[in-house]
């Protein structure tokens, strides 16, 4: 689904709001013993995946806060752009958003709380119109709204995964 289809800023915040809901509505009712489970060989436990998530959130919050920084005329020094890179066609999570596992639910959910606290106060500040940009890893130069977005349809991707491994 392409990133424009997450809407205007107040959708995808709207969005957001939803799937966290969903989110820990699923992590909540699970059995202990599925989220500290690989949804399969090789993969990430679901505990890991909301680690993950709220990796992602911390990271966008303070792409949003550079890119509000910039809009304001501040000079910042550039950051190195780190492509993303594929592992049989799918998207490999960068370095700094892998989880590291070993948390507990009640650790996980507060580390999602502070980091969608984070990502909301950041949001609050932002232009989602101003031009300046800082590229994704895998959908190029995004601004303010491209980033929410993004957030949107991460946090969205994930928990439909999750949703279908936990029915089955």
């Amino acid at each position: 689904m392409p990133l424009e289809a997450y809407g205007t800023w107040e959708e995808a915040l709207a969005r957001l709001g939803e799937t966290r809901k969903a989110l820990l509505a699923l992590l909540q009712g699970a059995e202990p013993a599925w989220l500290s489970t690989p949804l399969r060989e090789g993969a990430w436990t679901p505990l890991m995946v909301a680690e993950h998530i709220a990796l992602v959130e911390e990271s966008t919050a303070r792409v949003l806060r550079r890119l509000r920084r910039l809009a304001s005329g501040e000079s910042l020094p550039p950051v190195p752009f780190v492509p993303g890179t594929y592992k049989e066609g799918k998207p490999q999570a960068p370095e700094g958003v892998r989880p590291k596992g070993g948390l507990s639910l009640e650790e996980v959910l507060d580390l999602l709380q502070r980091a969608r606290g984070f990502l909301l106060e950041e949001a609050a500040q932002a232009d989602p119109h101003h031009p300046a940009t800082f590229p994704h890893p895998f959908f190029g130069e995004l601004n303010a709204l491209g980033w929410v977005r993004a957030a949107a349809y991460h946090e969205a991707h994930h928990l439909k995964a999750l949703q279908e491994a936990f029915s089955r």
